[in-house]
């Protein structure tokens, strides 16, 4: 196969801005504005399949079958994908080919490839990135999505694979969310899309319990991690299968896992990491890793140990000053409010890595084949205290260059 492909960094995204008056005159918009993207995608993901010897018949029951639980889930947004594919010309089941990509690689024998994301907790303040990566080969199949409010729905801004109304991404209400693959023998064809659970959060959350409301409302059947990240905290909640669990600072093996189980970078002071397996103990029975080669667990150790690294040179900072001692979780904590707040540059720093560490920051090996490169596609950083969300080509290792703010 060819080696050729866009290096990430060199992509320049289309931008699709939609103003419509309702959820059925946005869809045929995307379609026909997209069009052209939506068919280099779908051939795209139809030769990826074919390349990971998932038969066509597989492919189309996956998406049939996946198309029919959204209907029944979130009826608005299967009206708007149906119109999505009037737009761009195409039957509704051959676009959830590519918005159900995830349900349908559940039947493949390795997941393609993986990513890395960071939040910081901070009441008021709460921060989250992610360095998105993806085939290498589908480097020019995405595009910056600034999707207009309609009647009972939320303008939001993120990115988004073309077909799919939404994907990584903050709303006008301050939530934002971010998506890691995971791998389970739970994992089957045929769920609501997580693509789809995605898009109605930004859709219509305007708190963190409606985000993570919805998330547990979805009947699925792959396996993700989605960060919710607000002003106020930060959760991630990982799936496997149909089963969830929460983790987020401060609790316990019930609703999610404290960092006194030792497994959270950072101690108490708001971190969270995730890479590409799982973490919480209600779900490691049956968890896989993605691949035979996975790099999940090298850079989740990377990424602890520049958080642990990061946290002792903040914490020295403050307390060159007067404030709070001591070892209590409390201590900690109070010491964390007091030192000089994290920004989305400090995660930034956080997720860049060079050659020969753990590669946060994915760049394909020369001469990979096709199937076999991966690639930090974009990088994103959210803080939605200040409804902000930015959006760079390529990964943060490659100079952030093509980096677009929104302000919601």
């Amino acid at each position: 196969m060819s080696t050729e492909f866009v290096p990430a960094a060199e992509v320049r995204p289309v931008t699709f801005a939609v103003r419509a008056s309702d959820h059925h005159e946005r869809g045929r918009r995307r379609g026909a504005e997209l069009r052209t993207g939506i068919a280099s995608t779908l051939a795209a993901y139809r030769r990826y399949f074919a390349h990971l010897n998932i038969a066509e018949a597989a492919v189309r029951a996956a998406a049939t079958s996946s198309l029919e639980r959204l209907q029944a889930w979130s009826p608005t947004a299967a009206e708007e994908i149906a119109a999505v594919a009037e737009g761009a010309g195409i039957e509704v089941a051959e676009l959830m080919e590519i918005i159900s990509r995830t349900e349908i690689m559940t039947q493949a024998a390795a997941a393609p490839t993986e990513c890395s994301t960071v939040s910081y907790t901070r009441p008021g303040a709460s921060v989250a990135a992610q360095n998105w990566d993806w085939a290498a080969d589908f480097s020019t199949l995405w595009h910056i999505n600034d999707v207009g409010a309609v009647p009972g729905q939320r303008r939001h801004v993120g990115i988004a694979e073309f077909g799919m109304l939404g994907k990584i991404g903050l709303n006008e209400s301050g939530v934002g969310v971010l998506l890691n693959i995971l791998k389970h023998t739970a994992d089957g064809p045929g769920g609501v899309p997580v693509h789809a659970i995605l898009d109605r959060v930004l859709s219509e959350a305007d708190t963190l319990a409606e985000a993570l409301e919805i998330i547990h409302s979805a009947p699925t059947s792959s396996s993700s991690i989605i960060t919710v990240i607000t002003a106020e905290a930060a959760v991630q909640v990982e799936i496997a299968g149909d089963r969830k669990r929460e983790r987020r600072m401060g609790s316990d093996g019930n609703g999610g896992v404290g960092a006194d189980r030792g497994d959270l970078a950072g101690g108490d002071s708001g971190f969270l990491i995730h890479t590409n397996h799982f973490l919480h103990p209600d779900l490691l029975d049956g968890a896989l890793e993605l691949r035979a080669d996975s790099t999940s667990q090298d850079r989740y150790r990377h990424l602890a140990e520049a958080v642990a690294r990061f946290e002792t040179a903040r914490l020295e900072v403050r307390d060159s000053g007067a404030g709070p001692t001591g070892t209590s979780s409390a201590a900690a904590a109070e010491r964390a409010d007091t030192a000089q707040p994290v920004t989305v540059g400090d995660l930034t720093t956080l997720l860049t890595t060079e050659p020969g560490e753990a590669p946060v920051c994915c760049t394909p090996d020369p001469g990979a084949t096709y199937g076999n490169r991966s690639a930090t596609l974009v990088t994103v950083r959210i803080d939605p205290a200040r409804r902000q969300i930015e959006l760079a080509p390529g990964s943060p290792a490659e100079g952030l260059h093509g980096n677009r703010s929104f302000q919601l």
